[in-house]
């Protein structure tokens, strides 16, 4: 295989390595990707207090008149329901309705920045960088958060229009046939699954690599021949997301429930260490999710293609005993190297040349370098 031919080739996505390295990352860098988020979710929060509290002033005297409504219950029969329902003047529909907007913007925003906190902590830990300080990590994810906003309103309404030509191709064959119409809605939907895989990792493609709408199609390029693979990370790490969140979530509730049942106060204390717990697990689900995403992106760009390949191959080859020295004793197999440099195997073909060599140099004289291979995806010797 040609240098060219090995380097437009997509660097491998191993999907046991690539959850391991980001659930790796919550691990060894709990701060960094926690607690700017915790700082930003608590002040939007408290924004939100205020706009709600500033808002229920405005409104002033609320009238309210008397409805009764007769409902079903369990046993068949039906009952009166009589309750007060509030009646408010176009003023104050319009306090209303600005305060809850006001309020969603704000928790929008803040789910958004907190998000890309854990992407800017999970890449600078990737990459060997110290952890920023809260109020820098915070300050960076704010200003990051107006641009991804935009751009996934742009990709929301685009998905829109999507669907919407889709229900209608559907429909035109629902009238020919219902069968059709049933084959249609399935090939409509692999579609919608085919696509938003291949579009997924956008949103890391434009902070990590700075650039706008031709993220969407960066993202299409790297997930190019990485379609299952890509598939494969983003629903094994939703599995364990959510199964831990239900296991854990479950457990909580009961515990509280449980304290409820045998005294009030009791109930009522629990309640502090249950929404700490709730909050603290919450920002720990948000990490582990995106992390090991934002390894994904940092392979498939080529960026930590060769740290991701030795750990892949390290899982599937038995640990190299060491020599006397301490040394790893030469590993057996297509990549072992009997000398420093060199690559195994007789009929095997030399590594693809990284950026700034070529298959004609011959060996340098500056010795070794300590740089990676920047977007390559030569194999490590």
């Amino acid at each position: 295989m040609s240098t060219a031919e090995a380097q437009a080739a997509p660097p491998p996505l191993a999907v046991g390595s690539t959850l391991d390295s980001g659930f790796a990352l919550l691990r060894r860098q709990p701060r960094a990707l926690l607690l700017p988020q915790l700082v930003i979710n608590v002040t939007a929060l408290v924004v939100g207090v205020v706009i709600g509290v500033v808002g229920w002033l405005l409104l002033g005297h609320v009238a309210t008149k008397l409805e009764t409504d007769r409902q079903s219950t369990f046993f068949g029969d039906s009952e009166l329901v009589i309750r007060k329902v509030p009646q408010f003047t176009d003023g104050q529909t319009t306090i209303l309705v600005i305060a809850v907007v006001l309020i969603a913007v704000v928790l929008v925003w803040a789910t958004i920045a907190a998000a890309v906190s854990v992407v800017r902590g999970a890449e600078r830990a990737l990459a060997g960088e110290p952890a920023l300080a809260v109020k820098p990590a915070v300050r960076q994810a704010l200003g990051a958060t107006p641009k991804l906003f935009g751009l996934g309103v742009v990709y929301s309404i685009a998905w829109l229009i999507g669907i919407f030509v889709l229900a209608i191709v559907v429909a035109i064959f629902a009238e020919a046939s219902s069968g059709l119409a049933v084959l249609a809605g399935i090939a409509a939907f692999l579609l919608v699954v085919y696509v938003s895989v291949r579009l997924f990792l956008w949103p890391f493609v434009h902070l990590s690599e700075g650039i706008s709408f031709a993220s969407f199609g960066r993202a299409w390029q790297l997930s190019r021949q990485r379609f299952w693979a890509l598939f494969g990370v983003l629903l094994l790490v939703t599995i364990v997301v959510f199964a831990i969140n239900f296991v854990v979530s479950m457990v909580l509730e009961l515990a509280v429930g449980g304290l409820f049942a045998l005294d009030d106060v009791a109930g009522a204390v629990a309640l502090i260490p249950y929404v700490a717990l709730s909050v603290v697990f919450s920002l720990v689900l948000v990490a582990g999710y995106i992390a090991p995403l934002v390894v994904a992106h940092r392979t498939l760009a080529g960026t930590d293609t060769a740290a991701l390949w030795r750990a892949a191959e390290a899982m599937r080859q038995p640990t190299p005993a060491s020599d006397a020295f301490g040394r790893p004793a030469a590993a057996a197999g297509p990549w072992a190297a009997s000398e420093p440099g060199t690559w195994a195997g007789s009929d095997a073909a030399p590594p693809p040349a990284t950026a700034g060599g070529s298959d004609d140099e011959g060996p340098s004289d500056e010795g070794p370098s300590d740089e990676r291979p920047g977007g390559g995806w030569a194999r490590p010797v």
